[in-house]
Order: C-alpha cells, then structure tokens, then sequence
C-alpha cells in the first residue's frame, strides 16, 4: 500500500471515529431529550399541588437521581401544600441565593459539589443534609424557582441530587436542566392560582368555611351515594339567637368576630366527611352523611352547648352581659329528595325549634 493509499485509510478512519463520536453524541442527547420530554409531561399531568410528593418520586425515578428536594415559600404557599413538602419564609430563600453568590432574578441552576454548595451557602445545609444523615457527598443541581408572572417573586429552589461527584458540574450544558425547572416552577404557580381560586369560590369570605356553592357543588353527589347505599344523610340548620342584638348593640365588627368564632367552633366538632356551610348571616348548615336522627340529634345538643359556652365578651374584647344560643332544626334526607326540598324542610324545623324556645321563655 502506498503512503498516499495509508493517509487515505488514516483518514478515512479517523473520519469515521469523528462520526462515531457524533452519532454517539447524538444519540445521548436525544436520549436526554426524551428523558425530559417524559418529565415535562409528568409535571404537566398533576391537578393538585397535593399530588407533589408522588410527582417528585416519578420524577427522581425517571432522572435516576439520588434524591430530589422542593422547598417553597411559606407565605405564598403552605396553605396549599401536604405537610411532607418543606417551606420556608422568603427572608431565608432570598438569603440561601445571596449565600449561593447568585443575583436576584438568577435564571441557571448553580452546580458544583454537595460540600462546596454548603459550606458556600450555610442556609441551604438543613436542605441538602436532613437531620439523621452523614456528611453529603456527590453534586447537586440548585435551581431558583421564579413567578412566571412577576419575574422578582422568588417562590422556592428546586435541588437534585446524585451520588456522582461529576453529573452536575460547571462545565456541563443546562439548556434541558433549565427548560424542566422553567416548566415546574409555572405548573406550580398555576395550580396555586388554579386552587386559590377554586377555593375562593367556594368558601365564605369571612368564617373561611365552606359556602352555599360548595355544597350546591357536593352535597348531591353525596345524597346520590347514600341512596345508592341505602346510607341515612341528616341535615342541620343553625340559627343564632340574640345575634341581632349583639350586632345592633356592639357593633357589625363584633358580630363579624363572633360569626368567625361560632364557624371555628362547629369547624372544630365535625368529621373530615361532613359539609359544613353559612348559608349566610347568621345562617349554617352541617350535612353528616351516614349519621342517623339518634346520632344527629346528640351532635345538635353538642354544637348548641358548644356555642352557648362562647362568651360575648372574650371574643369581642368588650364588656358585656350578652350571650348567643343556637336554634337548629334536623332534617333526616328523604329516597328521590331534592337538596333544595331537604334544606327546606331542614329550615322549617328550625324555625319551629325557634318558635318553641321562645313560648317556653315567655311562659317562663
């Protein structure tokens, strides 16, 4: 073979490993690519902040990480998460980025070491090192979560982690690691909008307890599924007594502390399955599914000895002789019954509970 025929092959060889070297590259980018394609539409698939735990176990399965930690804002978020995802106030997330030398608005995850990043940023060791741990080892990748509609709102970190001390590395290209913290901080925001939302239309602005939508909303499903079960539904209608006057002698603003102060009462009796409901004024309704008219009546009797027991003068700081009582009427739900019929019916044994105290009190 002549030295021309040798370079040839020596080049053509070397072509070949150069290509090889790109398809293989290729390849695992398209790999990555579609590694991340399947964690977008995992994010994309969740409803409810309350499916983020089983959210973060796929999305460390399908990343092959050691662990992944979601940390948010406690203001913005704590009333819309499960208890086992952390928050923090935003002092400290905004001190955790200053700590990691980012700027505000930071927009790429920081990567390097889990000891470099910690002894960097002491504020982040709780989170990269839970108590009953050793010593970190491997990397991390740090991404700052932002508002998609207000760019300065930081609302958390996102941090993966791996045993490997070289996965995430400074070196390393992020556009994928970015697009996929991008897409899980927007679902997060939109779900707390989405939630928020729903839970404003459907909770009474004042008690903070449920409204008349939501029980419109609810209560037949429930009334269906007991007729289906041949299960008892009873239905209580609360009335405050000397309410009116506590409102024209006091003030509306102690009658809106002692509204607050009656809903968190009952709140505090009922099951998780109940409904409880102001209908409005001085108004409530509680629906206790598979309770019968014996069980009903003793949780009446309760709620009635509850709300005689508040004193008008704590909640509303003022001194006072006025108290309130509370007149309920139970209804026990018909076959076929239509809510609104129920709530009637309900309402009308109230107000002949009302009138009943009233020829007792003036016999008296």
């Amino acid at each position: 073979m002549s030295r021309h025929d040798s370079q040839n092959l020596a080049d053509a060889n070397c072509l070949r490993e150069r290509l090889d070297q790109t398809l293989e590259l290729y390849r695992q980018n398209l790999a990555v690519f579609h590694k991340f394609k399947l964690c977008a539409s995992q994010i994309q698939a969740i409803t409810s902040l309350d499916q983020l735990p089983e959210l973060l176990a796929t999305l460390r399965d399908s990343l092959k990480l050691q662990d992944i930690h979601l940390v948010l804002d406690r203001e913005q978020y704590v009333d819309f998460l499960p208890d086992s995802i952390p928050t923090q106030p935003q002092l400290l997330l905004r001190r955790m980025l200053r700590e990691m030398g980012l700027a505000e608005s930071f927009r790429h995850p920081l990567l390097g070491s889990f000891a470099d990043i910690t002894v960097q940023a002491p504020a982040s060791r709780e989170l990269f090192q839970p108590r009953g741990q050793g010593d970190c080892v491997g990397s991390a990748c740090v991404f700052p979560l932002w508002d998609k509609y207000q760019p300065d709102n930081l609302i958390g970190f996102l941090v993966l982690k791996d045993g490997d001390p070289l996965r995430y590395n400074e070196g390393m290209a992020t556009d994928f690691i970015e697009f996929f913290a991008d897409l899980f901080s927007w679902s997060l925001v939109t779900l707390r909008e989405h939630e928020k939302l729903q839970r404003e239309s459907t909770q009474d602005h004042l008690t903070g307890c449920h409204n008349r939508s939501y029980l419109m909303k609810h209560a037949p499903r429930i009334l269906e599924f007991a007729h289906r079960k041949k299960m008892s539904v009873a239905l209580l209608f609360i009335d405050l007594d000397g309410f009116k006057k506590v409102n024209d002698t006091l003030g509306h603003a102690c009658g809106d502390r002692l509204l607050i102060a009656v809903a968190q009462t009952v709140q505090s009796m009922v099951r998780d399955y109940d409904i409880f409901v102001r209908l409005g004024g001085d108004e409530f309704l509680l629906l206790l599914p598979g309770m019968d008219r014996e069980a009903a009546q003793r949780a009446a009797t309760r709620i009635q000895d509850a709300l005689r027991a508040l004193l008008v003068a704590q909640v509303c700081a003022v001194a006072t002789q006025l108290r309130v009582a509370a007149s309920i009427g139970l209804a026990m739900h018909r076959p076929g019954e239509t809510l609104q019929h129920f709530i009637e019916r309900a309402d009308s044994n109230m107000y002949n509970a009302k009138r009943s105290v009233g020829e007792r009190t003036q016999a008296l």
